[in-house]
């Protein structure tokens, strides 16, 4: 009988230190989405403020949904709001297609064929096509 209770009071004292020391990841990130659920909610915390900027500013979509972002409590900075509204008001578009011509202009700008996604620089040296 006590061999039982030693094993219990073992297996308890190891459950309790790596509870302690963190090795159980899941559970402590899955406190911290709560508590950053939490704060986004509240208007608290500057955690995921930029994405809740965006969401509350019309800049989401059934193609690109930020609620994601913002229940996770990502602390990215988020879309470059500005010129993706920027883009909507001067060519009169959506917000999934403002953000396709920003990154078409990315692209552009970085010598990447928006239409391909290939290289535009000519001793580039792409294999299988």
């Amino acid at each position: 009988m006590s061999d039982y209770i030693f094993w219990g009071f073992a297996c308890l004292t190891i459950l309790a230190v790596c509870y302690i020391f963190g090795l159980f990841e899941g559970r402590r990130s899955l406190l911290a989405m709560r508590l950053a659920r939490l704060r986004s909610q509240a208007g608290l915390g500057d955690a995921n403020n930029s994405f809740l900027r965006d969401y509350h500013a019309g800049l989401s979509s059934q193609n690109f949904d930020i609620t994601i972002n913002i229940d996770d409590g990502d602390t990215r900075p988020g879309l470059d709001s500005d010129e993706v509204r920027g883009i909507m008001e001067e060519h009169d578009v959506s917000f999934d297609k403002a953000r396709l011509i920003r990154q078409q202009r990315l692209m552009k700008h970085n010598d990447i064929d928006p239409a391909t996604g290939m290289p535009m620089d000519p001793k580039a040296v792409t294999f299988g096509r």
